[in-house]
């Protein structure tokens, strides 16, 4: 064998012998790598998820005192409740719920909204009071008041109304 062949045998398996490492070695070695920080990221999650949990157990305690200072319950409709809070708003200020309706229901491809009119019936300050409160219950959009000014022609007295529009999405 001449000098030229044994170098070129030798360029050959010196490239050949490169394959098989590459294919053989350093492929599982990547694969291992990619597995190694998987893993890593994954024990990370799990190292948070206490963390996490402990974090999520406080906001639900935060959720349940709000819904149950706004004396809202899960087991309510939404109706029950808005009936619920104007009733015991009513009897603190001395108002008198003259109608509840059963609610409009608007319907568009995306949404659909549900407008509840109800009336009630009690002097002007009152009547303010009432509204300042749902508002401040953020139970939905006030979208119109009405005030009416009646008149009761067998005691031959006057009296106030007031016609609420409450709408809110529905879910």
């Amino acid at each position: 064998m001449d000098i030229k062949l044994k170098n070129r045998i030798l360029i050959f398996g010196f490239v050949l012998s490169l394959l098989l490492i590459y294919k053989f070695v350093l492929t599982r070695t990547f694969e291992v790598q990619k597995d190694f920080e998987k893993l890593s990221k994954e024990k990370l999650l799990l190292d948070n998820a206490s963390h996490k949990i402990f974090k999520l157990n406080e906001e639900e305690k935060q959720l349940d005192a709000i819904l149950k200072k706004k004396n809202i319950s899960v087991k309510n409709t939404f109706q029950q409740t808005l009936l619920q809070s104007i009733t015991i708003f009513s009897a603190k200020n001395n108002l008198e719920i003259v109608s509840f309706n059963k609610p409009h229901e608007y319907k568009t491809e995306i949404t659909k909204l549900l407008t509840y009119s109800f009336e009630v019936k009690g002097n002007y300050i009152s009547l303010l009071k009432l509204i300042n409160y749902l508002e401040d219950l953020q139970l939905g959009t006030l979208k119109s008041i009405t005030f009416n000014k009646k008149k009761n022609f067998r005691t031959n007295r006057n009296y106030l109304t007031c016609q609420i529009y409450l709408q809110r999405l529905a879910n």
